[in-house]
């Protein structure tokens, strides 16, 4: 609070290797006030009853006590806590290879309101007459999959790039830079299962920010008949410890 107040809090800044803005100094000044309020009613409390503060002073508190949990509960981290799943820049080492939990079955209406949502016209995602000639046209298309809309690709990156967050980037992400390369080897439909992997290529320490650094990943989908279906390499802004 007292650094954004210095700076004037104009626009946004870097503190101790994280981003702070408005409404993180709002909601900090929200704490600090809502703290002071209880101090006070407590100190009033204890006059009218004529008690000491049971609680020693910060300097005197045993990790673990009472007091310890009181004193550290004035932090906003404790306050409201999160848990973060993601690895940190030094755990994301050349050669990692992390498989994803999560699975996901593609739908039609997914299809349908992400293009639409996208107003993407194209009628190969969206016109059933024109699909069951296009189908058997592409490469991968099975027995199930004739006269289906081909299942619209950027849905099919985002969510493969979804699928790899919480074991890859949860909560330790900064940024993503940008995709140097990604690719759609097979077709996806409606009905299909996906799984996604994801292998750590290069890293390297940010020269401008030393609390962070660049990690070079690839992610890559699978359907249920293990066919790659996307492949994004991407360069990810991450944490350090």
């Amino acid at each position: 609070v007292s650094f954004w107040e210095r700076k004037e809090g104009k626009g946004s800044m870097e503190v101790r290797g994280k981003m702070i803005d408005k409404p993180h100094y709002i909601r900090a000044k929200k704490v600090i006030a809502r703290r002071s309020d209880d101090n006070v009613e407590k100190e009033n409390s204890n006059k009218k009853s004529g008690t000491k503060n049971p609680l020693p002073s910060s300097n005197n508190t045993a990790p673990g006590s009472v007091a310890d949990l009181h004193v550290r509960d004035t932090n906003e981290e404790v306050v409201f806590p999160r848990v973060y799943l993601g690895k940190y820049f030094e755990e994301l080492e050349p050669g990692l290879r992390i498989r994803h939990f999560l699975t996901r079955t593609v739908t039609e209406s997914d299809n349908v309101f992400f293009t639409c949502l996208t107003l993407n016209p194209a009628p190969i995602h969206l016109d059933h007459e024109l699909s069951k000639g296009n189908t058997t046209e592409l490469s991968g298309g099975g027995l199930n999959d004739v006269g289906k809309p081909l299942f619209n690709s950027m849905f099919t990156l985002a969510l493969l790039v979804g699928m790899s967050v919480p074991e890859a980037t949860h909560g330790t992400t900064v940024a993503n830079l940008g995709f140097s390369e990604v690719l759609f080897p097979k077709p996806v439909y409606p009905g299909d299962t996906l799984r996604a992997e994801t292998i750590v290529l290069d890293r390297r320490e940010s020269r401008s920010r030393p609390t962070q650094g660049i990690v070079t990943l690839q992610h890559v989908a699978y359907n249920q008949r293990g066919e790659v279906v996307c492949k994004a390499t991407r360069q990810a802004l991450m944490k350090k410890r």
